[in-house]
């Protein structure tokens, strides 16, 4: 067959005008002036909880699955309805919160919120009926599917929950998680796109605060850190639709060593970390810790009843706390005692922190291998890490390279840098050092 006999029964190509769209309606646009105001007659934003939620606006929180987020969102919740500081946030007055989970059944969202009822003494009366709660197996919601011309948003259901909101005059709505809302594809931008709008829309159609929860993608779950807020999975649109985003990571490895926390309960503690905050400042992140709660429900073949975990507050440890200039100088004094400087190197039988650990008072657990030294062990010598880290930021205490008379090799010694004089003693935190007078 020639080219020609190839192309003899393809139709000809339509003209340009086959392609051109009917007339529609016309459409103006007449763009507004603007108008000068004084700065102070502006209204201020109404932020409802702790800088990430507001009024009218969505906002988003991602953390990979089994880590707290469920709980850390209902002590939340509470926080806001009962108006007290739970976790170092309160809202500006009572509100009414509707929490809505689409994948637990009635009974365990029960047992959360009656376990942290428990932990923080929340009586019914300080509850009295602004908490609403309601379970996606027993209230469907699905915001938008997926029909032939793509995402269609289900108008019938968004002027529902708007009824609903207006009617309960609820000040924000939890969607956890927001998976569970919609029957889209997630990494379809167009798609997800057309659902956040949805609930953009139902946020400023009712003035309350709505907070989507989101999962992490499998990359996010593992270095989520990396990532940051864009570890969530599927879609951009999600994160680039919601005005303040939040996510959570698990504590690493190396922030439990530097802590002094236990390997096992490690994965006890989680990060929030603020990954987007069009409307506010950029906020350092914070600790959460899981602590079990038993709800005493016992019963039958059962005796032993539930124990649920509860999002609560954890500072991480201060290794300068209580100390003073004294103890710095009486390290110095001990390593200028010392004929050899002591190693910078943990691993070296004369580690400097063995130094501080003795001028200290502090049991660092000397010739023991990790998984024979004892928790209070593992603590302190986390504790002197922090304050050689600290010392030799200040300049107190400095590093100086020099050869290994037996191997030859560079090793790195630790002197007295900046000297503690008498005017410093009173200093109440000695990771700061004055110059020598």
């Amino acid at each position: 067959m020639n080219s020609d006999d190839a192309f003899a029964n393809v139709a000809p190509l339509p003209p340009i005008s086959a392609y051109e769209e009917e007339p529609g309606p016309a459409v103006e646009f007449t763009p507004s002036p603007f108008v000068w105001c004084d700065p102070e007659e502006i209204p201020p934003r109404e932020w409802l909880f702790a800088k990430h939620l507001i009024r009218g606006f969505v906002s988003a929180t991602v953390a990979p699955g089994g880590l707290g987020k469920s709980s850390l969102l209902q002590v939340e919740a509470l926080a806001m309805v009962t108006g007290r500081d739970l976790m170092g946030d309160a809202p500006p007055e009572p509100l009414r919160v509707w929490c809505w989970n689409g994948e637990d059944p009635e009974h365990e969202l029960k047992r959360r919120v009656a376990a942290a009822c428990l932990h923080y003494q929340i009586t019914s009366d300080q509850i009295d009926n602004r908490f609403m709660q309601d379970s996606g197996r027993d209230v469907p919601i699905t915001i938008a599917a997926h029909g032939p011309s793509g995402a269609q948003v289900a108008i019938p259901t968004r002027d529902a929950l708007v009824k609903a909101i207006k009617a309960s005059r609820v000040d924000v709505l939890v969607v956890d998680p927001f998976a569970t809302s919609h029957a889209v594809p997630e990494n379809d931008n167009a798609a997800m796109n057309a659902v956040i709008g949805a609930w953009r829309d139902i946020a400023a159609m009712t003035n309350c605060a709505i907070e989507l929860v989101h999962h992490v993608s499998k990359a996010g779950a593992l270095n989520g850190d990396d990532l940051g807020i864009y570890a969530s999975r599927g879609a951009g649109a999600l994160i680039d639709g919601v005005r303040s985003a939040r996510f959570l990571t698990r504590m690493r490895m190396d922030e439990a060593e530097r802590f002094g926390i236990e390997e096992q309960d490690a994965a006890r503690h989680f990060r929030v970390n603020m990954g987007k905050a069009n409307l506010a400042p950029p906020d350092k992140a914070t600790w959460r810790k899981m602590v079990p709660v038993h709800l005493g429900n016992g019963s039958g073949l059962w005796p032993e009843g539930d124990h649920v975990g509860v999002a609560t507050v954890w500072t991480p440890p201060d290794a300068f706390e209580g100390m003073t200039a004294r103890d710095l100088m009486r390290v110095q004094q001990a390593i200028q005692a010392n004929d050899n400087p002591p190693k910078h190197n943990e691993r070296a039988t004369d580690w400097i922190g063995f130094t501080i650990g003795d001028s200290l008072g502090l049991d660092l657990g000397r010739d023991l291998k990790k998984q024979e030294r004892t928790t209070a062990q593992n603590i302190a010598r986390a504790k002197v890490r922090q304050i050689l880290s600290g010392w030799l930021k200040s300049g107190a205490l400095v590093i100086e390279t020099s050869k290994d008379a037996r191997t030859g090799r560079d090793i790195k010694l630790v002197h007295v840098g900046e000297c503690v004089s008498s005017g410093d003693l009173s200093t109440v935190n000695s990771s700061v050092v004055n110059e020598c007078g």
